[in-house]
Order: structure tokens, then sequence, then C-alpha cells
């Protein structure tokens, strides 16, 4: 008995330390016509780090334009774009937006400590925000995309125009 019970809790004790934690992953698929033309210009592309910059058109059509990652920030995205038998990361205009840098678990914000002089610090209260909002700014990233491979679908995925057709 002593030995069935010894077994069990070595079993017990084995399985919960080898319980892997998968990484979050937001797949996105589109219609296959635009799926096979993406295909084809990744496949031409050298550089492995490729990553999809989406942009939301006024008439509620998607531009995927095709950029390579130069950095590790585009790449630590879970939403990616599933490209014949891979994923690919997809970042949105919509992310720059409100985006915001983290240190020890906040949001950082610029303090100026001196007049033109600033901090980088976690982000304070509202209320400590509220009594001098002059004092806080906040860093902006922007991509800027200059002659990218760009594709527009609709909203149900389907190619409506592209640039690769040259």
């Amino acid at each position: 008995m002593k030995n069935i019970f010894s077994l069990g809790f070595f079993l017990l004790l084995f399985s919960c330390t080898s319980i892997k934690t998968n990484d979050t992953l937001i797949p996105y698929v589109i219609d296959i016509g635009a799926e096979k033309s993406i295909y084809n210009e990744i496949s031409k592309v050298k550089h492995k780090d490729v990553v999809f910059y989406i942009e939301h058109l006024s008439d509620s059509t998607l531009k995927f334009h095709l950029i390579n990652s130069n950095g590790k920030d585009f790449l630590r995205t879970d939403r990616k774009l599933f490209v014949n038998d891979k994923f690919y990361p997809i970042i949105f205009d919509t992310d720059y937006l409100f985006y915001s840098e983290m240190k020890d678990g906040k949001p950082i914000v610029s303090l100026e400590v001196k007049k033109n002089s600033y901090e980088e610090i976690p982000i304070p209260s509202i209320q400590e925000r509220e009594k001098n909002p002059e004092l806080y700014g906040f860093k902006k990233k922007s991509v800027m995309i200059d002659n990218s491979l760009y594709w527009i679908l609709d909203r149900k995925g389907k190619l409506l125009k592209t640039n690769t057709d040259k």
C-alpha cells in the first residue's frame, strides 16, 4: 500500500511539473485567393521576419502591407496571419493610437521634473495625474510605410486589389 501511495504521489508530482503553457495565439485566416497571392510574394522574400501591418481604410476594407521586421517589436504580437503552412505576425494601425511602453507592470509616462527635463516613470493614479495634467506625457510610436507590397481585402477576407501584379 505504501508503494502504491508513493508511486501515485510521484506521478502526481511529475504530471504537475511537466505541464506546458502555450502562448496565446489568435489565428487570422483569409480567403484562399488572397492567401495564394500573399504566399506567392512571401516565397520570394529572402528576409525571414515578415510582418503584416493592417490599415483600416475608410470604405470598410482592410489594406494588408507586407513589411520586413527590423526588430523584435513587431514579432511580439499574439495575432498571426496563417499563410500556407506558417503563421506571420499581424499588427494593426490602431495598435499605435493608444500604445504605451511598460515598466514594472505599468504603462510608462514622461514626467517633467524640471523645465524641458523629463523622466520616464510608471503611470501614477488618476488622482495624481489630474492634479497636474500638464506634467505628464505619453510616448507615441508610428510606422512609416513606403512602397510596400499590399493587398486590399473586404471584411470577408476576399482580395479586391493588390499591387503585386506588376
